[in-house]
């Protein structure tokens, strides 16, 4: 499994178990994305502390679960990002759309949901 879930309460945690993420994974993603929120989770975190890599397909990934998360009234937060990995995220200015954190705590205490 490249992604794993963690449910407390009306939110979940989404971790990539992986190193890189390249889209292949974009199934998954979305699979265990819209089952949780088909549970009526409305807080999802995305946990990326693994992921050294992150490709274009892997941000339209991540573009894509903002999307489903907040037309579905949710909060969609990315937490965890190592340092390259926010670079990418900083050059192409995606950091600008998505809620970066450094960790899954803090993105839990930012909520306006929990």
């Amino acid at each position: 499994m490249k992604v794993s879930t963690h449910i407390i309460g009306k939110s979940a945690i989404l971790k990539f178990e992986v190193e890189q993420v390249l889209g292949y994974e974009g199934q998954e993603f979305q699979d265990t994305l819209l089952s949780s929120l088909e549970k009526k989770i409305n807080f999802v975190i995305i946990d990326l502390s693994n992921v050294k890599f992150i490709s274009s397909w892997g941000i339209g990934m991540l573009m894509h679960g903002l999307a489903t998360t907040v037309n579905r009234g949710g909060e969609f937060k990315i937490a965890c990002l190592a340092d390259n990995v926010l670079e990418v995220f900083k050059k192409v200015k995606i950091n600008t759309v998505l809620d970066l954190y450094e960790t899954v705590d803090l993105a839990i205490s930012n909520s306006k949901i929990n």
